[in-house]
Order: C-alpha cells, then sequence, then structure tokens
C-alpha cells in the first residue's frame, strides 16, 4: 500500500503551468491530498477565470488527489501553527493537516513552512 502524502499547492502551480515538475514522480510513489485551502487557492488564481480552465482544474483535482476538509480539530491545530509562526492560513492547513494524520508534505517551497515543529518532507 502506498504512503499518503500531503501537496502543497506550489507543486500544483508548477506542474499546471509547465508540464514538468515532481508531481507525476509522486503520482507513482504515493497517494496524494491536498488541504481545502490548497484547493481554494487554485481555483482563486486568475489564470482559471475561465470557466473551461477552472472546470479542468477541478477534474485535476477530482483524478489524482483527495481533498482534506477542515474541521473543528483541524481549525484549531492550525490556529495554533499560525500563533507559534505567523504562517498564512493556507500553510497553516497543510501543516496542521500533515501533523494531524501523519502526512509528509511534498512542497516546492520549504520556507513557506519554517517554524512549524513536527513536520517531515517528501524529498523527490
Amino acid at each position: 500500500m502506498k504512503e499518503t502524502i500531503i501537496v502543497d499547492t506550489s507543486v500544483i502551480v508548477q506542474y499546471l503551468k509547465t508540464g514538468k515538475g515532481v508531481l507525476p514522480i509522486a503520482y507513482e510513489k504515493y497517494n496524494m491530498v491536498i488541504s481545502i485551502a490548497t484547493y481554494t487557492e487554485l481555483l482563486a488564481s486568475r489564470t482559471f477565470e475561465d470557466a473551461n480552465l477552472e472546470k479542468e482544474v477541478k477534474d485535476f483535482v477530482d483524478k489524482y488527489f483527495n481533498v482534506v476538509e477542515v474541521n473543528k480539530t483541524l481549525a484549531d491545530e492550525a490556529a495554533k501553527v499560525i500563533r507559534n509562526t505567523e504562517v498564512s492560513l493556507a500553510v497553516s492547513y497543510v501543516a496542521a493537516t500533515a501533523m494531524q494524520k501523519g502526512y509528509s508534505v511534498l512542497t516546492e517551497d520549504k520556507g513557506n513552512f519554517s517554524g512549524i515543529k513536527g513536520l517531515n518532507f517528501v524529498e523527490i
């Protein structure tokens, strides 16, 4: 059985913009989830204002990822992350999900997660 990892927005955006990056390799090795915050960030991009492109992104997400939704426990953990590190709301949800579920994080920018203790990162 494949290990499950959580994928940060940066990895998906790189792949969607260039068709390159670590995402295809990760897909072969891991089950992948994203935070609901990552899903929101993807759809909020002005790049996807066109309804056809937005549908393509939604279909892409549905095909390759499970979306982890927010519950009160996860929101509590994300709030602690923000209080302790001052990261963005989206990063806090990725980190809180990783810590709560025991997932490693796949990101193109570990700096976004600096100061958050208890995270493991996927190296591809």
